[in-house]
C-alpha cells in the first residue's frame, strides 16, 4: 500500500514512531541482563557458563521458536492481537526477572521474556512494509530497526547511570511498568490488512511454510539475502559479553565501560540503521544500484576495523574506530536486507519469512554461538590464558563477516518477483 493522503502519511509516520518506541523498550528489556552482567553474576553467584546460558540459549532458543509461530500467526489471525499479547508477556516477565533469587529463577523467567519479544519484529515489520511505498521501504524499516541501537545503548546507559542509584533489580521493574503501559496503547492499533479483518482467510501454518520453503529453494536472491542476515548475527552473539570483555580483557572500569559503549551505540547505531536505509534507497532510486550490493561493499569496508577492534588496546584510536565499525556492522543491515527479502515475497508471506529468519538467527546463530563463547571463555580462563573473552569473540566475528560475500551473491541475481 503506498502513502496517499497527508492524513494517511501522518498515521503511518505515527505508527512507525510507536513501533520504534516498542523496539527500544524491547531491546532494553532484552539487553539489561548483558548490561548488568557483572552485578548479576556477583549477586546470583553465576559462573561464566551459567551466565552464557541465561543470556544466550535460555532466551534466544525460545525466541527462535516463538518467532516463527508469531510470524505465521500474524499472517493467519492478525498482526495486532499477536503483537499486543507479546508486549504484555515480555513486560510482565521482565519485572519478574528483576526478582530472581538465583540461577534457576533467572533461567525460568528468560524464556517468557523471549516468547513475548519474538512477536514484535514479524508483526510490526509486516505492518510497516504493507503501508509504505517501495521507494521508502528500506528507510522505513531502518527507522524501525533503529530501536536496536537505541535500546541496546540505552540499556548500557541505564546500567552505568541509573543502576548505581536504584540497583539492577529496580531497573528491570521500571522497564516492566513502561512495557505494560505500552501494551494498552498497542491494543488500539488499527490494522487494515484483509487477513486481520478476516481470520478465516488465512492459510494454514503448513501451507505458509511449504510455500516459503519452495521460494527459498528456487529463488537464490531471497536465499542469499536471508542467509546473510542470519550469519551476520554471529557478531550480535558477542553482545551479552561486551561488558565483561571490556572490563576483564580491556581493563575498563565497569561504569565507564557501560557509559562509553552505551552512548556510542546510540549515536553510531542510529546513524547506521537510518543512514543505511536512506543511502541504499537513494542510490536505488537515482541509479538503480542494488541495495544488497551497496550494503555488501559497505560492510566489507568495515571488516578490517572489526578485527582490529578485538586486538587493539583500549587506549588506542584503532580500538575506538573498531567499536564504531562494530556497531555500524550490525545496525546498518536491517533496512536494506529486509527490503530485499520483502521484494521476493508475496505480501501474505512477509511476516512468516521474518519469523523464520528470527528462528534461525536466535537458535542456530545467536543461541549456539553465545553458548560456545561462554564455554570456551571459561575453559581458557581456567587454563590461565589471557584474553579469554577476546579469542572466542573474534571467532564469532569471522563467522559474521561471511555476510559480505552472501550479500554480493544476492546482488548478482535479479528480483524474481519483479521479473514475473
Amino acid at each position: 500500500m503506498t502513502i496517499g493522503t497527508a492524513a494517511h502519511s501522518r498515521r503511518t509516520a505515527g505508527l512507525i514512531a510507536f513501533f520504534l518506541f516498542l523496539h527500544i523498550v524491547n531491546q532494553i528489556d532484552r539487553q539489561l541482563v548483558a548490561s548488568f552482567a557483572p552485578d548479576i553474576m556477583r549477586d546470583l553467584e553465576l559462573s561464566r557458563s551459567q551466565f552464557a546460558l541465561v543470556a544466550g540459549i535460555a532466551f534466544s532458543g525460545f525466541y527462535a521458536v516463538a518467532a516463527i509461530f508469531a510470524g505465521v500467526m500474524a499472517d493467519r489471525i492478525g498482526r495486532v492481537p499477536v503483537l499486543t499479547f507479546g508486549v504484555g508477556i515480555w513486560s510482565l516477565f521482565t519485572g519478574l526477572t528483576g526478582m530472581a533469587q538465583g540461577f534457576w529463577t533467572m533461567l525460568l523467567a528468560r524464556p517468557f521474556v523471549a516468547t513475548g519479544e519474538a512477536t514484535l519484529v514479524p508483526a510490526a515489520s509486516s505492518i510497516i512494509l504493507s503501508r509504505v511505498a517501495d521507494r521508502m521501504k528500506a528507510t522505513a524499516i531502518g527507522i524501525f530497526f533503529a530501536g536496536i541501537p537505541l535500546g541496546v545503548g540505552a540499556s548500557f546507559l541505564i546500567a552505568g547511570q541509573l543502576g548505581p542509584l536504584i540497583g539492577w533489580r529496580y531497573c528491570f521493574v521500571l522497564m516492566a511498568v513502561v512495557g505494560l503501559v505500552a501494551t494498552l496503547i498497542a491494543m488500539r492499533i488499527k490494522d487494515d490488512s484483509h487477513l486481520a479483518l478476516n481470520a478465516k482467510a488465512g492459510p494454514s501454518m503448513r501451507e505458509l511454510l511449504a510455500e516459503l520453503w519452495a521460494i527459498a529453494k528456487t529463488n537464490p536472491r531471497y536465499r542469499y539475502a536471508t542467509l546473510a542476515i542470519i550469519l551476520l548475527h554471529a557478531h550480535s552473539a558477542t553482545g551479552p559479553f561486551i561488558q565483561l570483555w571490556l572490563h576483564d580483557d580491556k581493563g575498563l572500569p565497569k561504569e565507564s565501560a557501560a557509559s562509553l559503549y552505551g552512548g556510542l551505540f546510540i549515536v553510531v547505531g542510529l546513524v547506521g540503521s537510518m543512514g543505511a536505509g536512506l543511502l541504499t534507497d537513494w542510490l536505488h532510486r537515482r541509479s538503480g544500484t542494488d541495495r544488497a550490493r551497496t550494503l555488501s561493499l559497505f560492510l566489507l569496508g568495515l571488516a578490517p576495523l572489526i578485527l582490529a577492534y578485538r586486538l587493539a588496546p583500549a587506549d588506542s584510536p584503532l580500538f575506538l574506530a573498531g567499536m564504531v565499525a562494530s556497531i555500524l556492522y550490525i545496525s546498518s543491515a536491517y533496512g536494506p536486507v529486509f527490503s530485499v527479502i520483502e521484494e521476493e515475497l508475496p505480501r501474505r508471506l512477509v511476516a512468516s519469512s521474518t519469523g523464520f529468519a528470527m528462528l534461525a538467527i536466535n537458535l542456530i546463530v545467536v543461541g549456539a554461538v553465545t553458548l560456545v563463547i561462554g564455554a570456551v571463555s571459561q575453559l581458557l580462563h581456567q587454563a590461565g590464558i589471557a584474553q579469554s573473552w577476546t579469542i572466542p569473540m573474534l571467532g564469532a566475528d569471522c563467522i559474521a563477516l561471511t555476510a559480505c560475500v552472501l550479500l554480493w551473491l544476492a546482488s548478482r541475481h535479479k528480483s524474481a518477483m519483479r521479473e514475473s
